[in-house]
């Protein structure tokens, strides 16, 4: 008969013991469990990053308290970050530069500059007017450079989207090959800018969408 006693060695409850090791198969499961486990880590790592970049792009909020300790709370930053008279002087002074005042030597670069201080819409337009005038080709063949004074920049309407403003100035044009050639203008340039969120390509808050030009000669 089979002896059914238990060993004194071994617990009745306990399961047996191995009698021997695969080493090679005993690797491989834990090599995939390895795995398996750096591929979950390495997921997670991803996921945590998407959530940071997220946050990061996030906008603040910010608590006002009032005098008497009153909290109020209100994702609206820009409202509290306004653009200034000041502001619209000097980005209208630079893209008046830019744009309208060429010069043979820095002509395409002062184009692009100018480009990127337009809305899109704007940008399409102003790129038919100059094809339209033949602007580029009448500053590289005659060498061209000008020297813009702005006199008068008067605000005509401030609203909550929108600056229109009125400059006034002369143009003095030379060329840079041509000692006789010499032309002096009186200029109203009538521009109307839109108010954007700040960025790296719009610090100033602003986008020129609208540019209508006068000329005088004197």
């Amino acid at each position: 008969m089979p002896d059914n006693t238990s060993s004194p060695l071994q617990s009745p409850a306990m399961p047996p013991r191995r009698k021997y090791w695969e080493v090679f198969g005993d690797t491989v499961n834990q090599l995939n469990w390895f795995k398996n486990t750096s591929m979950l880590m390495a997921g997670a790592v991803i996921f945590l990053s998407i959530l940071l970049v997220k946050s990061m792009n996030k906008m603040p909020l910010v608590i006002r308290v009032d005098a008497l300790g009153n909290a109020e709370a209100f994702k609206d930053v820009e409202s509290a970050n306004p653009v200034t008279a000041i502001e619209v002087n000097n980005f209208t002074q630079y893209f008046l530069q830019y744009w309208a005042a060429g010069n043979y030597y820095t002509y395409d670069d002062d184009l692009g500059k100018a480009l990127k201080m337009m809305t899109e819409d704007y940008r399409r337009k102003a790129s038919d007017y100059l094809s339209t005038h033949g602007t580029m080709d009448y500053i590289k063949q005659n060498q061209v450079k000008t020297k813009m004074v702005i006199s008068e920049m008067i605000i005509l309407k401030d609203t909550k989207d929108y600056v229109n403003l009125k400059v006034k100035g002369t143009n003095e044009v030379k060329s840079y090959q041509a000692p006789d050639f010499y032309k002096e203008e009186i200029f109203e340039y009538e521009l109307s800018l839109k108010k954007v969120g700040r960025t790296e390509n719009a610090p100033w808050g602003l986008l020129v969408d609208a540019w209508n030009a006068s000329y005088y000669k004197k």
